[in-house]
């Protein structure tokens, strides 16, 4: 049974030959490849038109958090291939160089020395000990992450510190995990193919987080973009964005803060009567352009 919908994808960073647990990256090549097949079956567009209706089933390309990779690989790409795309930028990173935090805990776990066969975190006032190596770096980064996860940013930023402290080794992030900084976000900007897009101040895990520290975060980011690029910011994200990521009061900041629409991780399909601050998105990840083609047709059959 045909069920065409505007079929929103996400995508965060497209990089070549970069260490890649947490599966964020999309080759060149490969975003290239995705670009063009969905050209071929669908009408890329915008989430200004998510809900409008057309001839052809619509596609709108969306990549998270603010990478600037997503200015030197995936802009020039998109205007190649004239499909517009939405970066969706946490505004707190603009400028700073340390990055985001899975970026650092993952060079953390990557300069580990060897001897060591745990990791101590300083959370919320009492230690939790996690076991590491047993299944390699990927398995350690999620279970590491998942604790992490419920935290406050700057808690987490603490946390980071004093592992990296307690094992004597740096925890920059890596050199190709640079986010935008002010300038790149102008050049961003300027290209017509691009909408900037909103993701909070500091990319905190909103759910169960205060009502009042939720509106902070999701409306400070979008103030800080406009004053940054001089346009209103209509869109929004919210970070992880999967159902236990975020609540009713996130939904309620997002639409008091005035945006038009917000995007989750929760697979599906966009249609006229979806609740446009719970947008369904697609993850994507690194496929070749076969992959990505049986891919777009499970998506529109599922």
């Amino acid at each position: 049974m045909r069920r065409d919908g505007t079929l929103i994808l996400c995508y965060h960073r497209v990089a070549e030959g970069v260490e890649d647990p947490l599966h964020l990256c999309v080759r060149p090549g490969n975003f290239a490849a995705h670009l063009e097949e969905m050209s071929r079956v669908r009408e890329p567009s915008t989430l200004a038109d998510v809900s409008v209706p057309s001839r052809r089933p619509r596609v709108v390309v969306t990549l998270d958090d603010g990478y600037r990779d997503n200015l030197t690989n995936a802009l020039p790409i998109a205007e190649a291939k004239g499909v517009p795309i939405t970066v969706f930028v946490t505004s707190g990173i603009l400028g700073n160089h340390r990055g985001l935090w899975w970026d650092r805990l993952g060079t953390l776990l990557r300069s580990r020395p060897p001897h060591v066969r745990e990791i101590d975190l300083p959370i919320s006032g009492r230690n939790v000990r996690l076991p590491l190596g047993s299944s390699g770096i990927r398995a350690d980064l999620v279970s590491v992450r998942r604790h992490l996860l419920p935290l406050r940013v700057t808690e987490i930023e603490r946390a980071l510190d004093a592992v990296s402290e307690q094992w004597q080794v740096g925890s920059a992030s890596p050199p190709d995990a640079q986010t935008l900084n002010p300038e790149d976000l102008l050049r961003l900007a300027a290209s017509d193919t691009v909408t900037i897009g909103a993701h909070t101040v500091d990319h905190v895990r909103l759910r169960d987080r205060p009502a009042r520290e939720q509106r902070d975060t999701i409306s400070g980011s979008k103030r800080e973009l406009e004053q940054s690029i001089g346009r209103t910011v209509s869109h929004f994200a919210y970070p992880f964005g999967r159902r236990d990521d975020f609540d009713d009061r996130s939904v309620d900041a997002v639409r008091s803060a005035e945006f038009d629409t917000a995007c989750t991780a929760i697979p599906g399909m966009a249609h006229s009567s979806t609740d446009p601050y719970r947008l369904p998105r697609r993850m994507v990840m690194d496929w070749g352009r076969l992959r990505f083609r049986v891919q777009m047709q499970r998506w529109r059959l599922g």
